[in-house]
């Protein structure tokens, strides 16, 4: 997946997350549409996520860090994107 493909993940969150900031705004926020539009925006970040991850973890650990340096990086990024 290149950097473009990406960034178009990147906007469609954006813009789900523009829509519920503004319906917020206008008061005209509908709580049924509203929870949808905050379910895709979570679930477009989370597909973002992993492919990011798919796409650069190749890169980010050919970078030179040992094996362990790498393992301990990792494991605090993964134990950051899913603790509540």
């Amino acid at each position: 997946m290149d950097n473009q493909k990406l960034i178009h993940r990147l906007n469609r969150a954006s813009g789900q997350i523009n829509a519920i900031k503004q319906s917020i705004e206008k008061e005209e926020d509908e709580c049924i549409e509203t929870l949808q539009q905050l379910k895709a925006s979570i679930n477009a970040l989370k597909k973002f996520g992993e492919a990011y991850m798919k796409c650069h973890l190749e890169t980010c650990l050919n970078k030179g860090m040992s094996k362990d340096e790498a393992k301990k990086n990792l494991m605090s990024v993964i134990s950051g994107a899913f603790s509540l």
